[in-house]
């Protein structure tokens, strides 16, 4: 079992519990980096709406990179065929 790892993100506690703890920290810190970002960015004062525009603005870099690498795969299959 893991330990517990106690983050903040938005001023707000959090509890959980993995292994790796330097990776719980730095996933917590860029979720709340985000979160934040949307916040100055855009004057969001709800803090549900917020999370689902820093989860949209995540959700888009992550697909546009999955893509890339999906490119980068069949690349290096065809040259290797």
């Amino acid at each position: 079992m893991g330990k517990k790892v106690e983050v903040v993100i938005l001023n707000q506690p959090y509890t959980f519990v993995g292994e790796d703890e330097e990776r719980i920290v730095r996933a917590a810190g860029f979720v709340d980096g985000r979160i934040r970002d949307v916040i100055k960015d855009y004057g969001i004062v709800n803090t549900l709406n917020a999370i689902v525009m820093a989860m949209m603005r995540i959700a888009d870099e992550y697909l546009e990179v999955k893509l890339r690498a999906e490119k980068v795969e069949d690349q290096t299959l065809r040259l290797l065929q």
